[in-house]
């Protein structure tokens, strides 16, 4: 990266404005003393602040002849050194030699140093100073005239103390030093230095851009806000109160915000279409102006023989540049006011020591703009006027044009002003004011001096660069599908209608970004209406495609035309707009209104867009407002909208504007029979029925297309068909009526429902009625008259055989019907099989019938299916207990099973309750158990009950026949009881036996 840099040293105005008001300290400091006129005569004056004068005193009245004077100037303050600055300064040169002449001496008496030797002018503007080895300070002054002429001079009496100045060293950074607007800089001063012997006492910058820190610590920031180079100063005091002389010009150059003008492109597409945007930065060049700067403002005080200056310092002319031609300097102009011309001597004094006096005293109390002449109040400002000297003014000087209040304008000086050339252009210009008379005091607001632009050819100039790669330059922003190699340009794909940002974003070589930023609009592509469709009976048919919105925008003007019946306009019987009635058109947001000011109707034009929403409002008028209406038409003539008579208030439409043109490009397909397939109306031609589609986009946007399609029919012959019937089923799924038709019916016709309520064709079971469905074909077509045939329709329930069951029976069950198990839905009057196939009666009888899965079946009228329902039948066995019985048992007998008493066979796996209703075990032992009746329980499986068998037992206890006796009878006893003879406990009733019958037991 380059740039172009004019020049190191560059002075700014801030920093001349500084020197001013340093300058003016010193000044003012100097005034605090008491300031008084110094004629020449034969001795010494201590002083350091006065004017010194010829002997004609105040007023420039002049010396005499035949004058000798050796006059000493000493310094009323220790260590001081005077100066002698001549302010006016005009010798005679008349008469033999010796000429009047003035010599000067560097010390308190003729016999130190000669510092100079004068005659004619060659004091004017001059300053002799007492050097840094004159140990009094003084100077010792000779003066003689001769008889032959008279003259004038005056000079300012000051003291200085001489110095050794310190040296000013800074850096920042680099120089000159590149930063953004807004960046800070560090301008280190730490090498800076007093003379030996001394130290710095305070440092002073001057930033270049209007900003001056005093008191300023070694190291200091300090932010530049604009675009611009400035030069920042360094101005030292020492401990001695000596200032630093030197320049350290440290250029700091603030970059400047480019321009973008040129980056453009395409700002305007359609979805799916790429456009290209270009980036183009334009460096800004900055030169520093060379238009003067103003001197700083100077109170000029009531004291007499001082001297007041403001300076104007340049740097920015070529180095060693001088005025060789005084048309080099336009003007000198001061602002200015005071109350006494006379009082005055003014001076231009030039970097190299040229003088040249503009006025010298006279004029008298000739003002100069405002003062405030008012000696108690003698240090009230006025206002100031402006005055300028010009090489080429010609209307006099000021004492020319004296008397009351010298107008500002521009006057010629006293001593011609091309006593400058020859002069150093670069370096310290000082407007001087002296005042050689008491009593008047005035003020310099400011002061300048104008060079011819041409003399600067050394200003600073710069111009940042930006580079050619990605880094210095790019873009950013959604769908870029690509940029160029050098970043400048970027391609962008948006998919969706839209506007999209893309920034274009530039970095220069001070570091600093910029950017600019584009608004893509993406719009929807052309919308085309390839037209209705169209039946034609061997003859052309025209086609017209049309656009009916989106694409690219283009104009036109809409017409509004306002009607009133009665022919009076709307205007109301008080005058226009008395009525108050009033249409509103408004576009994208811009509303117009209108009203009919008289007659019958009146038009006028309303520009739109294509795409722009339009709306159009009616306010109803006070009176006759059923006289009123209103026509929008579009720029073809086309109504948009037409309000009835005597329209309602309020929003009437709304819609978007749609203008013919944009040059749009038309192919129709297939391009077989059409007179021009790339025209927007082609004639077609057909030999039957054929689809035309036709796709359209605008010239330059082949991407941004839409297509559409018409039919173009070839009527022939219509045919209805014959009639047809159909029969369906409640569940059947829709059906299509056109298919039910005889014959070769022709298709698009119409049907009507019974009844004849237009009909779709397609019938749905269960929502259309049964019944005649007409098919009417022809009617408007090309070739025929309307026919019509019929459908008849028949919807046949859907028989039910209600919901399948089961049923378990015990073969010991009565008979029963299955039906009723079917459910309530079941349809009687079906028909059952049995397992197997066979039929069956629908009674299930567990004696003679088997079980299995038996089948009810209704039978459905077709189309409908049959439908079937099952009863599946299972059949149980009913278990056996046995049969009752009766036994008796001894006590004696052993345990046995119950079971095996019962009679029959019964089943196993029964339980035995004992009399009383408690469990039994099952087995009985006549020792312990009781006699009674027990009872057998086998459980059925249901749905067979459970069966019962009862044992009744009876226990006996044995008999006792007593233990064995003996009786011993004679043959002639009586017969004896034998039964009394047995032992123990013996039961009676028994039976006896023996060896001889025993009767009676005897």
């Amino acid at each position: 990266m380059q740039q172009h840099y004019a020049g190191p040293s560059v002075h700014r105005s801030s920093s001349r404005a500084l020197r001013n008001a340093f300058g003016i300290l010193v000044l003012l400091l100097s005034a605090s003393a008491f300031a008084q006129p110094f004629p020449i005569f034969n001795g010494t004056s201590n002083t350091c602040v006065g004017a010194f004068l010829d002997s004609g005193g105040q007023g420039a009245s002049g010396y005499s002849n035949n004058e000798d004077y050796t006059y000493t100037i000493c310094p009323d303050t220790p260590g001081g050194a005077i100066s002698l600055n001549f302010l006016t300064f005009n010798l005679a040169t008349n008469g033999q030699a010796p000429i009047d002449f003035m010599t000067i001496y560097d010390g308190n008496s003729t016999a130190a140093p000669q510092l100079f030797n004068w005659t004619g002018t060659a004091g004017q503007g001059q300053v002799a100073s007492a050097s840094a080895g004159n140990p009094t300070g003084c100077l010792t002054v000779v003066f003689h005239s001769n008889n032959a002429g008279t003259g004038v001079f005056a000079a300012g009496i000051t003291c200085y103390q001489p110095c050794a100045r310190p040296t000013a060293v800074a850096t920042h950074g680099g120089n000159p030093r590149r930063i953004c607007p807004g960046q800070s800089v560090t301008f280190n001063s730490a090498a800076s230095f007093a003379a030996p012997g001394f130290a710095i006492a305070s440092r002073r910058w001057d930033f270049g851009d209007g900003t001056i820190v005093n008191n300023a610590p070694a190291s200091v920031s300090h932010t530049y806000a604009a675009p611009g180079g400035y030069t920042a100063q360094l101005y030292l005091i020492d401990n001695n109160g000596c200032a630093s002389t030197n320049l350290v010009d440290l250029v700091t150059l603030v970059g400047t915000h480019p321009d973008f003008q040129g980056t453009g492109g395409t700002l305007t597409g359609c979805a799916g279409e790429t456009v290209c945007l270009n980036g183009v930065v334009n460096a800004t060049t900055w030169t520093e102006s060379p238009s003067p700067n103003l001197g700083g403002g100077v109170f000029l005080p009531d004291n007499v023989g001082e001297c007041f200056q403001s300076t104007i310092t340049y740097n920015q002319f070529p180095p060693g540049a001088t005025l060789t031609n005084i048309n080099g300097l336009l003007s000198i102009c001061v602002q200015m006011e005071h109350s006494f011309i006379g009082d005055l001597v003014i001076n231009i004094i030039s970097p190299t020591g040229q003088t040249v006096t503009m006025h010298q005293q006279g004029g008298g109390a000739t003002f100069l703009g405002i003062p405030v002449d008012n000696d108690l109040t003698p240090n009230v400002q006025g206002t100031c006027w402006n005055y300028c000297w010009s090489p080429t003014a010609t209307n006099g000087t000021w004492v020319d044009n004296a008397g009351g209040t010298l107008p500002s304008g521009t006057y010629e000086s006293l001593n011609p002003l091309s006593g400058l050339v020859g002069s150093q252009l670069n370096g310290t210009w000082t407007f001087e004011v002296c005042d050689l008379w008491a009593s008047d005091n005035g003020f310099i607001c400011d002061w300048s001096i104008d060079f011819n632009p041409a003399l600067f050819d050394d200003l600073i100039e710069f111009t940042p660069v930006y580079g050619a790669q990605c880094d210095s330059s790019f873009w950013t922003g959604s769908n870029i599908t690509s940029q160029n190699a050098n970043c400048n340009q970027a391609c962008v794909t948006p998919a969706a209608p839209g506007n999209y940002n893309y920034v274009y974003h530039v970095t220069d070589n001070f570091g600093c970004t910029y950017d600019t930023t584009l608004t893509v609009n993406i719009i929807a592509g052309p919308q085309v209406n390839a037209g209705p469709d169209a039946s034609t009976c061997n003859t052309p048919v025209q086609l017209g495609a049309t656009i009916t919105g989106g694409g690219f925008p283009t104009n036109c003007d809409y017409v509004l035309t306002l009607y009133d019946a009665f022919g009076d306009g709307w205007t109301g019987l008080f005058g226009l707009g008395s009525n108050g009635s009033s249409v509103t058109v408004t576009v994208n947001g811009t509303p117009y209104g209108y009203w009919l000011n008289g007659g019958a109707q009146a038009s006028v034009n309303i520009p739109v867009t294509t795409g722009a929403t339009v709306t159009i409002n009616y306010v109803a008028g006070n009176l006759y407002n059923g006289e009123q209406s209103y026509t929008l038409f579009n720029s073809t003539g086309g109504v948009v909208y037409a309000s009835p008579l005597g329209p309602g208030g309020g929003l009437a439409w709304s819609g978007v504007a749609n203008c013919p043109g944009g040059a749009f490009v038309y192919s129709w397909s297939p391009t077989a029979g059409l007179n021009n397939a790339n025209i927007a109306n082609p004639i077609a031609t057909v030999a039957g029925t054929t689809v035309y589609c036709v796709t359209v986009y605008q010239v330059g946007h082949p991407l941004c297309t839409s297509t559409d399609c018409l039919t173009i029919t070839m009527d022939v012959s219509v045919s209805a068909g014959t009639n047809g019937a159909i029969a369906l089923c409640s569940n059947s799924a829709a059906a299509n009526l056109f298919a039910q038709l005889g014959g070769s019916p022709t298709a698009g016709g119409t049907w009507a429902a019974p009844g004849g309520a237009a009909h779709s064709g397609t019938f749905v079971p269960g929502v259309d009625p049964t019944g005649i469905y007409t098919y009417t074909v022809g009617g408007a077509g090309a070739c025929g008259t309307p026919v019509s045939s019929t459908v008849n329709v028949t919807v046949y329930p859907l028989p039910v055989a209600g919901t399948s069951t089961s049923l378990s029976v015990c073969s010991t069950d009565a008979a029963q019907l299955l039906f009723p198990l079917l459910g309530a839905t079941a349809m009687p009057g079906g028909t059952w099989t049995a397992p197997g196939g066979g039929a069956f009666a629908g009674s299930y009888n567990p004696a003679v019938n088997i079980p299995g899965v038996y089948t009810y079946t209704v039978t459905g009228t077709a189309p409908c299916p049959n439908a079937t329902a099952t009863v599946t039948v299972s059949e149980g066995i009913p278990p056996n207990a046995g049969n009752d019985n009766s036994i008796t048992v001894c006590t004696s007998s052993a345990a046995f099973s119950m079971q095996a008493q019962l009679g029959g066979a019964p089943d196993g796996g029964g339980s035995w309750t004992a009399p009383g209703g408690g469990a039994f075990a099952g087995g009985f032992d006549p020792a312990v158990d009781a006699p009674g009746i027990y009872t057998y329980t086998v459980p059925g499986v249901a749905p067979c009950p459970n069966d019962q068998a009862t044992l009744t037992i009876a226990v006996n206890t044995p008999p006792i026949p007593g233990t064995p006796g003996n009786i011993t009878l004679c043959s002639t006893d009586a017969p004896a009881s034998l039964f009394a003879q047995l032992g123990g406990t013996p039961d009676a009733g028994g039976a006896w036996s023996g060896p001889s019958p025993v009767v009676g037991g005897r």
